[in-house]
């Protein structure tokens, strides 16, 4: 499906993990290549000598080299610096690649908050396609038997749907569609929540049952809590291009962001669409 991606690979494991899920998700004649972001945020000291930049570009592609040969796979080497590793591997992806592969996150709340989450920095601006491979995967990856998709019949679910077909397709996988309906911020009722938010779920099973050859779930909740919960029964989760809501500030990040530090599956966020499409 994806002819040109690209994996970001910080460190040997994350790269492992990122590497696994890019080769399950490239086409059998696309290319793979393995990036390595030096962040300067400051400028080389005046002794740091005129070759630092060419020391730490030879370590990284060495270390890339190594990645490479211990999953037996053919990639090209890449190293850029940036200002962030989110940067860097956008400004690499742009205009080349049609996906972008990292690795989730080890970081715990509070690194995440003082030291930063790249995973969650790259789908911010991501200017493509970005999956996440959560931690370990490279351990277990198997065939994509299963494939998820999170819907809500919106422009960006209807995309989500599609690349989920032509996934399941290329593949002869199962396609299950998931909707949540997130609890009602305004009620009409203060006194029967629960039924409204029965019948909206009520409303999205209708829904989902007009959709042909697909698996389909409707429950209530927190979507990246659900999701995060329905992705243990599939073996990949899609979703629509990222999108950050003012709201989504205070529950701690988009549902794009939540999941890639808690789903258990690898996660594919579609890229926005073309200019002109």
């Amino acid at each position: 499906m994806f002819e040109n991606v690209y994996v970001g690979a910080k460190d040997h494991e994350a790269g492992r993990d990122a590497l696994a899920l890019a080769r399950q998700l490239v086409s059998p004649d696309g290319d793979l290549t393995l990036v390595s972001v030096f962040v300067a945020v400051n400028t080389p000291p005046p002794d740091g000598g005129a070759g630092w930049e060419v020391g730490e570009r030879r370590r990284a592609l060495a270390r890339l080299a190594r990645l490479r040969d211990d999953s037996h796979v053919g990639a090209e080497l890449s190293w850029l610096q940036a200002r962030s590793a989110a940067a860097g591997l956008s400004e690499v992806v742009r205009g080349h690649g049609d996906l972008l592969v990292v690795g989730a996150s080890r970081r715990d709340d509070y690194e995440r908050v003082f030291v930063g989450d790249d995973a969650r920095e790259v789908l911010e601006h991501a200017p493509s396609a970005v999956a996440v491979a959560p931690a370990g995967y490279a351990a277990r990856a198997g065939a994509l038997r299963v494939i998820g998709v999170a819907y809500d019949g919106s422009p960006a679910g209807e995309q989500a749907l599609d690349a989920g077909r032509r996934l399941a397709s290329a593949r002869a996988a199962e396609l299950s569609v998931f909707q949540v309906v997130p609890e009602p911020i305004r009620v009409r009722d203060p006194w029967h929540v629960e039924a409204e938010i029965a019948a909206g779920v009520e409303r999205a099973g209708r829904r989902l049952a007009e959709l042909e050859g697909v698996t389909t779930h409707a429950v209530s909740g927190d979507p990246a809590d659900e999701l995060a919960r329905l992705a243990a029964s599939v073996d990949l989760m899609v979703l629509g291009p990222h999108t950050r809501r003012p709201v989504d500030r205070l529950a701690g990040g988009s549902v794009a962001q939540r999941l890639a530090d808690t789903i258990p599956c690898p996660l594919l966020v579609l890229g926005p669409p073309a200019t002109g499409s």
